[in-house]
């Protein structure tokens, strides 16, 4: 998951000049170049619907650090490389580590500081008691106040309420699940759906890195001319 930005060729048949010259004429052609093959690589992954967070994880950088080269190249890359490469050619995800499922993380499942969901065992710990599986045709499915997808099990908790400054989910007061008293709400009573399990997941293509990689290529000529002059 990483592009090289180069082209000492394209060079060829350009007006000479002095070699300090012609470095900055190729650094700075380089530079753009990278810049926009990383604005386009962003867009793309947020035109799939693949989030902010994804299309952040690509960066590029010029080489040599802070001059310029006639060999300068740049480096555009991603901080995520398993997760876009299994969108940019389709994949099948399966259960590691002698796993029997995969734990898909609902919109109710509180985010960390970096803004990724908790895990089963940190929500766990978030909430203090076990996460409880039930299967699709439970009745509690039925007035779950989650968004749920289809799954083979769902994991979570009843007794939930949410709080009104951050509408977050947290462990309910005996007061609020007392029926008839005035703090009783009546979502303490569903069961939040916090995880959807899966035997496996199957991710469809849709990323296309070699159409960037010709854009890329396509672009540096006209990059270098544009400098140039």
């Amino acid at each position: 998951m990483r592009y090289a930005v180069g082209g000492r060729d394209a060079l060829d048949g350009l007006e000479r000049g002095t070699e300090e010259e012609i470095a900055g004429f190729v650094t700075a052609a380089i530079g753009e170049n990278a810049q926009a093959l990383k604005d386009d690589w962003r867009d793309q992954i947020r035109g799939a619907r693949l989030g902010d967070r994804l299309a952040n994880s690509v960066r590029s950088a010029v080489y040599p650090r802070g001059r310029s080269s006639i060999e300068a190249a740049a480096l555009v890359w991603t901080k995520a490389p398993n997760i876009l490469d299994s969108y940019a050619r389709g994949a099948t995800i399966r259960p590691v580590n002698g796993a029997r499922y995969l734990w898909i993380p609902t919109d109710d499942v509180p985010k960390k500081r970096q803004g990724n969901r908790l895990s089963p065992a940190e929500v766990e710990a978030r909430f203090g008691r076990d996460l409880v599986v039930i299967d699709p045709k439970n009745h509690r499915l039925k007035t779950t106040p989650s968004r749920i997808s289809r799954g083979v099990a769902f994991a979570g908790f009843s007794g939930l309420a949410v709080r009104k400054a951050s509408g977050r989910w947290r462990n309910a007061t005996a007061n609020q699940m007392t029926k008839g008293h005035r703090s009783y709400r009546e979502v303490t009573r569903q069961f939040v759906v916090m995880f959807t399990l899966l035997p496996l997941v199957t991710v469809t293509k849709r990323l296309d890195l070699d159409a960037l990689a010709a854009l890329a290529d396509g672009r540096y000529p006209n990059l270098l001319n544009k400098h140039w002059r």
